[in-house]
């Protein structure tokens, strides 16, 4: 055990140097890792098996360390081409598992953690025991700690409804029908594992800066359109009833012509900065509450607020006396339309306001 113990510590930094470039993740491998020796244990493996599976665990998403960060960090839905970049992260952890001379033996456990049973996962599209054993395992609990875990796309999904969407995916046979019999009365009866990272890593402040590379609008250091289409989506799963404010500016094509660009980006930051101070608003993406506000420069001379609730006099009110003091510091003009008031975000209400966006 001492002589397994010595050689994990040797491969932890590999996982470390991982969740540096996806530390929204920290901590996922190590609990891949324990959920999946729980799983191996009760299916009475090999303590071997059991070891070796604990060890494929740890090492199965080192290859995201090849996937540029614009995809592997991207807070919003992945395009087809992005999602095709993604799925190498298998092949690309194989590769560097093969190539550590303890574990090279785990290169196709690790490799092949995304097979799906019915033969429809990648990256090799294997079906049924043509999958490795200990990889099957690994897929089940893949999955389940990626449902449980907050995300920056959304909240952590708790135990049943988690379960929930796994059985919705194994009616497709997605996972090994015998150890998915195995697995849900097992999470049933312990839950969500407290198993904390052993990492000593403190990724806050590096977080912070990427959040704001993704979400801040870097002219007016407001949010940004990615952010408003995040939030948009919280708020719809979570069926609040929000105030919507459209803003735009009047004509600012013929303001940046006359007075040129350098000073329209000016305008746009005074307009940002007492949007933002009028309303005191927040500028970083987070988890929606009753009486939050979110302001958005959404493109060019268009900003958006966003307010979970009602206060249709209080906004009208304050919109009104800001225009004239953007009219008469600025010597522009805005407009602005009430898109929502107290309302719940509707299934289609992206695209119908897509055009504003």
């Amino acid at each position: 055990m001492d002589i397994l113990k010595s050689k994990i510590d040797e491969i932890l930094p590999l996982v470390y140097s991982m969740e540096i470039r996806d530390s929204y993740t920290q901590g996922h491998s190590e609990r891949v890792a324990y959920y999946a020796t729980k799983l191996a244990s009760i299916m009475k493996l090999s303590k071997k098996d059991i070891e070796d599976v604990y060890i494929a665990g740890l090492l199965h998403d080192l290859g995201k360390i090849g996937i540029p960060d614009v995809v592997l960090l991207k807070p919003g839905k992945l395009e087809k081409e992005e999602y095709d970049l993604i799925k190498q992260h298998s092949v690309l952890s194989g590769e560097i598992v093969k190539r550590i001379p303890n574990f090279s033996y785990l290169e196709k456990v690790v490799r092949h953690h995304h097979e799906n049973f019915d033969g429809s996962g990648y990256p090799d599209g294997l079906k049924g025991n043509e999958i490795p054993l200990l990889s099957r395992i690994l897929s089940i609990v893949d999955v389940f700690d990626a449902l449980t875990t907050k995300r920056v796309y959304r909240a952590d999904i708790n135990l049943d409804k988690s379960i929930q969407i796994m059985q919705e995916m194994q009616k497709n046979k997605k996972f090994d029908p015998d150890i998915f019999k195995i697995f849900i009365p097992f999470i049933k009866k312990h839950g969500v594992l407290k198993h904390k990272s052993k990492s000593p890593l403190n990724l806050k402040e590096l977080e912070k800066i990427r959040y704001a590379f993704f979400y801040n609008d870097q002219l007016t250091q407001l949010l940004n359109k990615t952010a408003f289409l995040t939030l948009l989506r919280k708020i719809y799963d979570y069926k609040y009833k929000t105030t919507l404010i459209f803003i735009n500016i009047k004509d600012f094509k013929f303001y940046n012509q006359k007075y040129g660009i350098k000073k329209g980006d000016e305008a746009l930051k005074r307009v940002a900065k007492i949007l933002k101070c009028s309303f005191n608003g927040t500028t970083q993406i987070k988890e929606p509450h009753f009486k939050d506000l979110f302001i958005f420069r959404s493109s060019d001379d268009k900003f958006l607020i966003l307010y979970i609730g009602a206060k249709y006099e209080f906004f009208k009110y304050k919109l009104d006396q800001i225009s004239k003091k953007i009219e008469k510091s600025i010597n522009i003009e805005i407009e602005y339309t009430f898109l929502l008031h107290n309302k719940p975000i509707y299934k289609n209400f992206e695209e119908d306001i897509g055009y504003l966006l």
